[in-house]
């Protein structure tokens, strides 16, 4: 059996896993969603399951499968994202997470996974025994499906260790030769929170390290309000997804990578202007961000 080292970040908003194949690193990620899924029912109804992008699994002995990711958000109206819980880190949900992403990347059927995951600062700092739980949950060998059962994956899991939010960039990319008084920060801004990292020559400088509720999830969360008050219609998750995702497409910054068109959007048999859906996006980031913007300052004690 091979064994592989993985990175396992089980967001707020998206779930991502990296490793290393034939000496490259290679990366997926999902949105982090989960429902139960009648897969005889969704291809009867000529749902595709099969394709690259849509992830359906099961383990071994469950009645019931899960549809992970866009799937998720395209078939269910109430999913799972376990936002707002703290133990979701330590729990199935994170498992199947990881165990989808890693088997997307990992064509083996049987297979080792030496993991790395993380936690938010505050949470890191704050909730020591958490970091048990996640090893308890994850460790040991799983076998699922991703199928409907023509073949089960055998993984097993190693967590290494758990880290905070924020350091892993400075393992991977500080320079080891500076000096025990070279400072080095690093703003992780996510899903649900914006993660402070600082360190000073790699060594974590605990006043510095913090924490806050607040990240894309907001802006998504403020768009969506916004929308409803202004159409009296609510926008579904992966609507919402999908306009974040034009807006970020679209800006100058991502401009370069390819843009994505917004989705269509109607309310009571009317279509809403893009420039409309641009505008509500542009004020929800515009907002949030200013608040991080205004946490890091207070945090780091920057003055005016």
């Amino acid at each position: 059996m091979k064994w592989y080292p993985y990175g396992h970040d089980f967001g707020n908003a998206e779930m991502r896993g990296v490793t290393v194949l034939q000496g490259m690193n290679v990366s997926r990620s999902a949105p982090t969603a989960f429902a139960k899924a009648d897969v005889n029912a969704m291809h009867n109804l000529g749902v595709k399951v099969d394709q690259s992008d849509t992830h359906v699994m099961r383990f071994h002995g469950e009645a019931m499968a899960y549809a992970v990711g866009e799937l998720a958000l395209q078939q269910a109206v109430d999913v799972y994202q376990g936002r707002g819980d703290i133990q979701r880190y330590a729990s199935k949900y994170s498992l199947r997470g990881l165990l989808t992403v890693a088997a997307s990347l990992i064509p083996d059927t049987e297979f080792g996974l030496y993991v790395v995951t993380g936690l938010p600062a505050e949470t890191y700092i704050k909730n020591m025994a958490l970091r048990n739980s996640i090893k308890a949950a994850l460790d040991g060998t799983h076998v699922f499906t991703m199928d409907n059962g023509m073949t089960f994956r055998h993984v097993t899991i190693e967590v290494a260790t758990v880290v905070m939010e924020g350091s892993g960039t400075l393992i991977a990319y500080g320079d080891r030769t500076m000096s025990k008084t070279t400072e080095s920060a690093v703003i992780d801004i996510g899903g649900r929170t914006t993660d402070l990292y600082v360190a000073r020559g790699q060594v974590p400088v605990t006043e510095y390290c913090k924490g806050k509720p607040l990240g894309v999830d907001s802006a998504t969360q403020m768009l969506m309000d916004t929308f409803e008050s202004k159409y009296d219609r609510s926008l579904s998750l992966l609507e919402a997804r999908e306009i974040m995702l034009a807006y970020t497409s679209n800006s100058g910054v991502n401009a370069s990578n390819g843009n994505i068109n917004y989705p269509d959007i109607a309310a009571y048999g009317k279509t809403i202007n893009i420039l409309e859906l641009e505008r509500l996006t542009r004020e929800a980031v515009t907002q949030v961000g200013s608040e991080i913007v205004s946490f890091i300052a207070s945090a780091w004690r920057q003055s005016d």
